[in-house]
């Protein structure tokens, strides 16, 4: 009792009634009253003199308010003459709002599932749900508390904590535990004025109650962890937009982020909210609606609402309004604040700290995942001043840290940014101009590296704030490539859209090495049709002669030799207005390798020597010496092979001379050719094994399996008939792999192959022509490859004639 409790407090200071009455300022006959148990509810005002005056702990003085409140509100009936007190019905909160069908949360809700039954500690059971707005914390909340609601006989508390209303500041914790006091039946006369009693009295009323509290909303760990009450008993669901780093680290809290919905899910979503057979018969359309809401359960809930307020619209029209419009949240805007998208989005933005507020309108601006020094690029800053920033939007589930170590934002929340900095014209157009330039001069450096000797267009210097990342071997760089290949293809196309004409083609040119060598010859196609596009609206004739040049490339390597002509024909004349000379070169080499392709040698014959002419002129050794290659390849498919040694000899030491790993490659695979139709076949043999090393470790993927058909040839002619149908399966698979036409001529090799077929090859050894000559059978052949481009490297086939490289630069 409150009167036991005073008095032995009031002993322990050695204290008459008088005396600490007198140092409380209550009167002594309303103190005699409270220790004798005449007074058992005294005012709070009371209660609170007398635990200053007592100087009470913050655990005695909880215990003191606790005793100062009514017996029913204690949970305890007064005596009666028949007997002891017995407990009476205490009153069972139940705060739950109502629960909603829940779709595609299978997986988050075993998981709860699983820490429920995982067994109690001493400590509150604390689950964390985070995730951005929209993405359905509080429905899984609600519908998994609703689900174990029998598990907690004593009642379910929920609170809206207002972490992010961009209308009203967060819920302050001690109206919060006021509000939960007020449900356990503590009359408002009997609750302490400030927050520390308050939450010390909740404590004391929950110690032996099994309780669940939801905390909807909660701004950060701090706002959460003075609301973490209850025992062992008691379970607290806190769902909030920021990741409650803290909460987990401090309060053991166990966290489950929630992200979108899988395609499957988002459908099933929508036909429950808009009826079945609406949604079956436009299958398309769903799939656009579903796509464009990103698995964001709040944006297909909103549109399910759309559709079904405007039954006579179709969904193709709802479907467009989502996918072509340029501000994409029109679509999904709603009149109640609370089912909003961009009234949602509003309240993280506005949470966020300057600098990360302007950062994460800027990234709106990237198509798709983000490094740390993209972004610094884009906000302009060094690199170690963007990591905070980043962190700060990630903490906020504004970003998603994917495991590479970059940042990437939902589609919508995308949306919501770009809209943001589109209010803001030269801001938005600087932070994109230092993007570009982080982009075209990071894939140039690469470009170098993998193309050492390969011309590039000058290139304005990095807008003020670029950062550029360093590339240091060719490895990086294709590692690179690789890692932001669908980046990099985006911001072609952005930069053309925007109106930056030169970094779009001058960005297209320097993909050309990787793309051609990774089989991305499609996409190839795709960007040099953006840069052409671009550099024809500008009226830049130099930009014009390299989209050319890069459209011709991937034509060559589609198997559209006429198209790949028609290109350099046009990139010829360009490259003749500006006195180009080295483009020149290049033009007649690549017609020259169209002619070849065409099965037109003599034609590719002049072309090949118009190009060796400029080269030679202008001083441009390596270039020649791949010229020259090419020109081996074509007399021997032309019956020189004298010729086409030495060509192909000097050619090989040249590029070994220089570096040219790739065109190396290229020269060893002429010379194994070669080798084959004099009938040396070990030696031929041995050539493309260092033509495949060498295009393996430069990843060119077309190449690998043109060498592997090659090699293929000469084993099934020495009667090793494994190893031959060994190469050609390999072979298959790349070209297949690569979608390439050429696949289905390897297939027919195999297929004759395991018919055991001998006319497969030169079984006869090389033919003798009528003036003694050694040439190629021109039909049928199974050593010609369809064409040379004389691009690469090889290595030296005997170390006596060779010597070894003693380093390997890249192409």
């Amino acid at each position: 009792m409150l009167g036991d409790a005073l008095r032995s407090h009031r002993r322990a200071l050695n204290l008459s009634q008088e005396e600490l009455a007198d140092r409380a300022g209550v009167s002594v006959r309303n103190l005699r009253a409270i220790e004798v148990g005449q007074v058992r509810t005294p005012r709070q005002q009371t209660v609170r003199l007398l635990a200053d005056a007592l100087d009470l702990t913050a655990a005695q003085r909880t215990r003191f308010y606790a005793l100062s409140l009514t017996p029913e509100a204690t949970g305890a009936s007064p005596a009666s003459p028949e007997g002891p007190r017995t407990p009476s019905l205490r009153p069972v909160p139940a705060q739950l709002p109502a629960d909603l069908d829940l779709v595609g949360r299978d997986d988050s809700i075993a998981g709860l599932d699983r820490l429920l039954a995982g067994g109690r500690t001493r400590a509150t059971t604390t689950v964390a749900l985070v995730g951005p707005a929209g993405i359905g914390k509080t429905s899984l909340a609600v519908h998994w508390a609703h689900r174990v609601r029998e598990r907690f006989p004593d009642g379910q508390l929920f609170v809206d904590l207002r972490g992010f209303d961009p209308r009203q500041p967060p819920l302050a914790p001690g109206l919060a535990s006021a509000a939960f006091l007020d449900a356990l039946g503590v009359p408002a006369p009997s609750m302490p004025a400030d927050e520390i009693g308050r939450t010390g009295l909740l404590r004391s009323l929950l110690v032996d109650r099994r309780m669940l509290f939801v905390l909807d909303n909660a701004h950060d760990s701090e706002q959460a962890r003075s609301l973490l009450l209850g025992g062992a008993d008691c379970l607290v669901l806190v769902t909030s937009r920021d990741r409650l780093v803290g909460l987990v680290a401090g309060s053991s809290a166990h966290s489950v982020e929630l992200g979108p919905l899988t395609p499957e899910a988002s459908r099933q979503l929508l036909s429950g909210r808009t009826g079945t057979p609406r949604t079956a018969a436009d299958a398309a359309a769903i799939d656009m609606i579903t796509g464009a809401c990103g698995g964001l359960p709040l944006a297909l809930t909103v549109t399910a609402a759309r559709i079904t307020s405007r039954p006579s619209m179709p969904l193709q029209a709802v479907a467009r309004e989502l996918t072509t419009a340029r501000n994409r949240l029109d679509g999904l805007s709603s009149r109640d604040r609370a089912t909003d998208l961009r009234s949602c989005l509003d309240g993280s933005y506005q949470a966020l700290s300057k600098p990360a507020a302007r950062l994460f309108r800027l990234l709106g601006l990237h198509p798709g995942p983000a490094t740390a020094v993209a972004a610094a690029s884009l906000a302009g800053v060094p690199v170690d001043r963007v990591h905070p920033l980043l962190t700060e939007l990630h903490q906020s589930s504004l970003l998603t840290e994917q495991g590479d170590a970059r940042y990437e934002q939902h589609d919508l929340i995308a949306a919501y940014a770009a809209e943001l900095a589109r209010r803001d014209e030269p801001f938005r157009r600087a932070g994109l101009r230092r993007l570009c330039d982080h982009y075209l001069h990071t894939a140039a450096s690469g470009a170098r590296l993998l193309e050492p000797r390969r011309e590039q267009p000058s290139m304005s210097t990095p807008a003020a704030g670029t950062a550029v990342s360093a590339l240091g071997s060719a490895e990086d760089a294709r590692n690179w490539f690789l890692a932001h290949h669908a980046t990099l293809l985006a911001m072609v196309r952005l930069a053309g859209a925007s109106g930056l004409t030169t970094v779009a083609w001058q960005l297209a040119w320097v993909l050309t090495a990787f793309l051609s060598r990774g089989g991305h010859w499609a996409a190839q196609v795709a960007v040099h049709r953006v840069a052409l596009r671009a550099a024809t609206a500008d009226g830049d004739l130099l930009g014009m002669s390299y989209a050319y040049r890069g459209l011709s490339r991937a034509y060559l390597r589609l198997g559209r030799p006429d198209a790949a002509e028609a290109a350099l024909l046009r990139a010829l004349r360009l490259a003749a207005r500006l006195g180009d000379q080295n483009g020149r070169a290049r033009a007649h080499h690549g017609l020259s390798v169209a002619a070849e392709k065409r099965n037109d040698l003599r034609a590719a014959l002049d072309r090949s020597r118009r190009s060796a002419a400029i080269f030679r002129a202008v001083g441009n050794t390596s270039a020649r010496a791949e010229v020259l290659n090419g020109a081996g390849w074509l007399n021997l498919k032309a019956g020189h092979v004298p010729r086409a040694m030495r060509q192909i000899r000097t050619a090989l030491v040249l590029l070994r001379r220089f570096g040219e790993r790739h065109g190396e490659a290229s020269a060893w695979d002429s010379l194994g050719c070669v080798y084959a139709e004099l009938g040396h076949r070990e030696a031929a043999d041995h050539c493309f094994r260092r033509a495949l090393t060498l295009f393996v470790d430069l990843g060119d993927r077309y190449f690998q399996a043109e060498a592997l058909v090659h090699r293929g040839d000469n084993r099934w002619v020495t009667g090793d008939r494994t190893a031959a149908r060994r190469h050609w399966q390999r072979a298959v698979g790349i070209l297949t792999d690569l979608r390439h036409p050429e696949a289905e001529q390897v297939r027919h090799r195999l297929a004759r192959a395991t018919a055991e077929r001998p006319a497969l090859s030169l079984a006869a050894g090389p033919v003798v022509s009528p003036g003694g000559g050694r040439r190629l059978r021109r039909r049928g052949h199974p050593l010609v490859p369809r064409h040379r481009h004389g691009d690469g490297r090889g290595r030296q086939f005997s170390q006596a004639v060779w010597p070894r490289a003693t380093s390997r630069p890249e192409e």
